[in-house]
């Protein structure tokens, strides 16, 4: 199962810390704050959707942030991410990037690892309680996923096509509770949908002066690994009509380009993308073929605003299993930035 930082073995935050993000601890609680600062989080390269997590995360008050990436900067990171400047074509991200990340928040441990990822032995990633993954290869992604499910820890994985973008999320097993006011049907234990179940309802105890009374329901989330989601991911019986009809054409396509086969030609990922219709067991005329002459000249391809909307949606979801108050994600979101819609598919 996978677990996160207990607040508990480490000291209260300070009445400094406290002040400092007065704010956000108004918003989710100081148990979720101090858990925050006591992570050990990894974050797999500084693209344009790696600088959104990290100014999220940092900003948040993060205990520490090791950032891995070998990458230099290029033209194109000038137009997809701020950590740069045209003065740093050519060097090391990290090293173009560090100043300005150090400078967002000194309480927090940031380390630079200009190594690459394939370079990394496995033991490397037994020393975070949290990995975030982005812009990587289909092999990549699942030899992370393979690590971090050896030594149970949660993984996000997320990458951008232009004006579409996706997130995997495998957190193994997670609970999370949540507060509800109680109506006359009381909660019921069982299965909520395919991945999560209800296993804990509790009446909360009414306070002095309270006039309304409260369930504490626990929830049970399972997920699956990248490498399984690609084998058997399926929306068979998970939708109704009405989220059929609008299943976009992003979803196939991102699962098109995952598949083993390297894409030359649009028609080319046309075919692996209706072959993924078959799979997901969705309409072929989802697939337009505007989306896949746009979705072949785009993939790969970082787009900033695209990357702040899924660098938020991780960041956020991060703080959320930390504070343990929300479900979490589960288990893979596509974007589609031209109808903006972005659906949680547990496939």
């Amino acid at each position: 199962m996978a677990s996160v930082p207990d607040s508990r073995k480490n000291e209260q935050l300070s009445e400094e810390e406290i002040a400092l993000y007065d704010r956000q601890i108004r918003l989710w609680g100081m148990a979720a704050q101090a858990r925050m600062r006591s992570a050990r989080v990894l974050l797999i390269n500084l693209g344009s959707i790696g600088t959104e997590i990290t100014k999220n995360v940092v900003l948040s008050g993060l205990g520490s942030l090791t950032i891995l990436d070998n990458q230099r900067v290029t033209e194109e990171d000038l137009s997809s991410q701020f950590f740069v400047g045209q003065s740093d074509v050519g060097s090391y991200r990290l090293d173009a990037a560090r100043s300005r990340v150090l400078e967002m928040n000194p309480r927090v441990q940031i380390n630079f690892d200009t190594d690459s990822f394939e370079s990394k032995e496995m033991s490397y990633f037994s020393g975070f309680d949290l990995v975030l993954g982005t812009q990587m290869s289909r092999d990549g992604m699942i030899r992370l996923n393979k690590i971090t499910r050896h030594y149970g820890i949660p993984l996000y994985m997320a990458g951008c096509n232009g004006l579409f973008a996706y997130i995997f999320i495998d957190l193994i097993q997670f609970d999370a509770e949540e507060r509800k006011l109680k109506s006359s049907n009381a909660t019921s234990l069982g299965k909520t949908s395919a991945n999560t179940e209800i296993v804990g309802v509790e009446d909360q105890r009414q306070e002095e002066g309270e006039t309304k009374y409260y369930e504490i329901i626990t929830t049970r989330n399972y997920f699956k690994t990248f490498e399984d989601v690609l084998r058997t991911a399926s929306l068979a019986g998970k939708l109704n009509r009405r989220q059929m009809k609008r299943v976009s054409s992003a979803v196939p396509l991102t699962f098109a380009l995952f598949s083993n086969k390297q894409c030359q030609t649009s028609g080319e990922l046309k075919r692996e993308a209706l072959l993924a219709c078959q799979q997901l067991q969705i309409p072929e005329s989802v697939l337009k073929d505007s989306y896949v002459e746009q979705f072949f000249e785009q993939a790969g391809v970082e787009f900033s605003p695209v990357a702040a909307i899924i660098g938020g949606a991780v960041a956020q979801d991060v703080i959320n299993i930390l504070g343990k108050r929300q479900a979490p994600l589960n288990n893979f979101v596509v974007l589609d930035g031209i109808t903006l819609d972005m659906p949680i598919l547990e496939v």
